[in-house]
């Protein structure tokens, strides 16, 4: 499993954690868990099926100037 499908998978497990580990009634708890657990996966996600793979151009170097006799 790549890395993505991995960070995806926390996310959810983050989302439903507070009624699998009966915290739910604990309302900052579970919202905390439920809105990071979102952000995970919707970031996962993006990476999965929606951002374009970046590719970063770097400059060629200079050539070294040539010593004029």
């Amino acid at each position: 499993m790549s890395r993505k499908w991995t960070e995806f998978v926390i996310g959810i497990i983050l989302i439903i954690s507070p009624w699998i580990l009966g915290f739910s009634d604990i309302s900052v708890a579970k919202w905390c868990n439920v809105l990071i657990g979102s952000v995970v996966a919707l970031i996962a996600t993006w990476e999965l099926f929606g951002a374009p793979a970046l590719v970063v151009a770097l400059p060629a170097e200079p050539e070294p100037k040539k010593k004029q006799q």
